[in-house]
């Protein structure tokens, strides 16, 4: 094959821009902007208070009953943010309901905070990645994300291949400016993580929590957490 043909192929192979990441991703409605303060205080209070038991959640599988069991420990019958059986003081969020990934990847965010964000961090890259043919992305409301093994998937590369962009996101207040501008740089990476033909479509909120989930277990692998 010629040089040229190659480079044919490749252009082939390829579409850009990435559409989605030409403007922000939605805002967080106003109302939410206090419950994800106080979402944001629970799961940093139960990661300093409760670590010597919680750190063993980050060694199950996601959605296995052992996940489960460790969780209803932390938060109660029926996903009732109540301190659970921790006996804890963290209870500020006891009228909040949560996800399991919400509860899980929130507490994975302040405890990548804790011990691995004062490190060295590779700079993000800023320029929009080619997507392969076919892929495509969208930003959507509440409920209407892809399936979980997407994001689980989604997140995992992004967490290797565009750490630095991750940690941006990981870095700013929930349901801020700087959170959706830090969101829309990351969209930008997207291709580098999009097979051709996928389709995938997440709410930043929900997207969050499975970013700091794969952000921690990523340096995790790196350098194991031994810290207090």
């Amino acid at each position: 094959m010629s040089l040229l043909a190659a480079f044919a192929g490749l252009a082939l192979a390829v579409q850009e821009p990435a559409p989605w990441a030409a403007s922000p991703p939605p805002r967080t409605p106003e109302s939410m902007i206090t419950t994800m303060e106080r979402y944001r205080f629970m799961t940093d209070c139960e990661m300093g208070q409760d670590w010597s038991f919680i750190h063993a959640l980050y060694d199950t599988r996601i959605g296995s009953p052992e996940e489960q069991a460790i969780l209803r420990r932390i938060s109660g019958e029926g996903g009732r943010i109540t301190g659970g059986d921790m006996g804890n003081d963290c209870t500020i969020a006891d009228q909040m309901r949560l996800t399991s990934m919400l509860l899980r990847g929130g507490i994975a965010e302040s405890r990548y905070r804790h011990v691995y964000a004062s490190g060295t961090i590779p700079p993000a890259n800023t320029d929009v990645a080619p997507v392969a043919t076919g892929a495509s992305f969208s930003w959507v409301g509440f409920n209407q994300d892809s399936r979980p093994q997407l994001l689980y998937l989604l997140a995992t590369c992004l967490a290797e291949r565009e750490t630095g962009a991750v940690h941006a996101v990981l870095m700013t207040r929930y349901a801020s400016r700087q959170e959706r501008d830090a969101m829309q740089a990351l969209s930008r990476r997207f291709g580098t993580c999009l097979e051709a033909g996928q389709h995938v479509q997440a709410n930043p909120l929900t997207l969050r929590p499975w970013l700091a989930e794969a952000q921690y277990q990523y340096f995790r692998s790196r350098q194991p957490d031994t810290a207090p």
